[in-house]
Order: structure tokens, then C-alpha cells, then sequence
């Protein structure tokens, strides 16, 4: 797959493409790099996450453009306050 990171994000190459004039339907490797698609690599997301933390996937661009995984805390939520009718039928 061909791609271009765009605001952290894929914008994966179209099907169709103007070059050098001609429209192109599924273009080759070569013509989608000269547009500036770059080829994408994905990794396998660890398995090692201690308990309280997760991987989140996120990009790296050179050459080809690679998937992360940076270790992360996981979100923590706040008790839900109970309304008013709950607590008189505690």
C-alpha cells in the first residue's frame, strides 16, 4: 500500500491519478512515489503491556512510512455520581 501521512494520519493513494498530463487508473509504484506516495509498512502491536497501560499505533515517516506503538496509560474514569432518585433507593 501507498500512502501520504497527513496530520498523523493515511491518506492512501487513489486508484486514479493525474500524471504528467494523462489520467492513470492504478498506477505503479514508481508513478505513485513520483507523486509523493511513500510505501507503508505495519508492525505488529506488542504484547508486553504491563497491567494499566496500552500500545497506541501512531506513524513515522522517511523513506517508507512505518506504524509505532508507543506505550501509554490507560484512561482513567471518574465514579459516576448517582442522581438524586438512586440514592433515596440505596
Amino acid at each position: 500500500m501507498y500512502a501520504k501521512l497527513q496530520n498523523g494520519f493515511l491518506r492512501s493513494a487513489p486508484k486514479t491519478v493525474q500524471w504528467q498530463g494523462h489520467t492513470v487508473n492504478n498506477p505503479s509504484a514508481d508513478k505513485l512515489a513520483e507523486l509523493g506516495y511513500k510505501p507503508v509498512v505495519y508492525t505488529d502491536m506488542p504484547t508486553d503491556a504491563p497491567s494499566g497501560q496500552h500500545y497506541e499505533s501512531g506513524w513515522k515517516e522517511g523513506d517508507k512510512i512505518v506504524q509505532t506503538w508507543t506505550l501509554t496509560d490507560d484512561p482513567v474514569y471518574p465514579e459516576p455520581e448517582l442522581s438524586a432518585e438512586e440514592a433515596l433507593n440505596i
